[in-house]
């Protein structure tokens, strides 16, 4: 299986790191897109037994506290390593902001920027703002080699926006999907086109129903594992009507194709 969106340089992980990788591979997850989505992450050195395509960006919750050079951080980090992807990036709308997200707006333009000189991949965090996020890019969007929608969850009357008829574009379905009384998503993933189809953890983030925590025996510490993967991955095959395998089989070469467009 392969895990589009992670954290592995996450400071809440980093004790456990070892588990957390064994766990990943005893589920059946080989292969991951890892966001550094904060400054202090980008040097971090990731060393495996995954397979790790590595993300750098400035996640939109931390436009108003990154340091004033982090532009010319990123662009060296990027510069640096010639695989790796602009991400996660994008725009919020679970926490309030006081300047109505000018500020998260230009960090974004100016990531944009980044990824269409450098041509590289973008991994887009949008939540509860992907009707506004989706016309954002609009500029961008033939400038950039490919987009990831990373945690999708909007109605499908988005799918119906200009930038869909991009086919450069890929949907990321997490642990949201088995969220409690969970109604949109599980309404948006059948009309995900199947090759266009990702499937993700978010961890050690958006701990899933049914999954199991990155350390046992610490009740109120549910931090999410890519071992929960195959959660994500059994829901998915329930309401698409198909088998985890093909399922397993089908969102790991769709993610391989997304990480060839760079």
């Amino acid at each position: 299986m392969f895990d589009a969106h992670l954290h592995l340089r996450d400071a809440r992980i980093l004790p456990y790191h070892r588990q957390f990788v064994k766990d990943a591979l005893e589920a059946g997850v080989t292969a991951c897109i890892d966001c550094a989505a904060r400054p202090e992450e980008w040097p971090m050195e990731v060393v495996c037994s995954l397979e790790v395509t590595s993300a750098f960006g400035l996640h939109p919750w931390l436009v108003s506290v990154a340091p004033p050079d982090w532009q010319e951080k990123l662009r060296c980090v990027l510069s640096a390593d010639p695989q790796a992807l602009v991400g996660e990036v994008g725009l919020d709308g679970i926490r309030r902001v006081v300047d109505g997200g000018a500020q998260q707006r230009f960090a974004l333009a100016a990531q944009l920027d980044l990824a269409a000189a450098l041509e590289r991949p973008v991994v887009l965090h949008g939540a509860r703002a992907w009707a506004g996020l989706l016309r954002f890019i609009e500029p961008w969007l033939k400038r950039i080699p490919a987009w990831m929608l990373h945690g999708v969850s909007f109605s499908t009357e988005l799918l119906n926006l200009p930038v869909f008829r991009s086919s450069n574009i890929w949907l990321s379905v997490g642990g949201s999907l088995l969220a409690p009384g969970a109604k949109v998503l599980p309404r948006l993933v059948p009309h995900i086109p199947p090759e266009r189809l990702l499937v993700e953890t978010d961890s050690p983030d958006r701990f899933p129903i049914g999954g199991e925590p990155l350390v046992l025996g610490q009740p109120y510490v549910l931090c999410n594992q890519p071992g929960n993967l195959r959660c994500v991955v059994r829901e998915v095959a329930r309401l698409l009507g198909a088998s985890e395998r093909e399922i397993a089989e089908r969102t790991a070469a769709n993610a391989r194709a997304f990480l060839a467009c760079r």
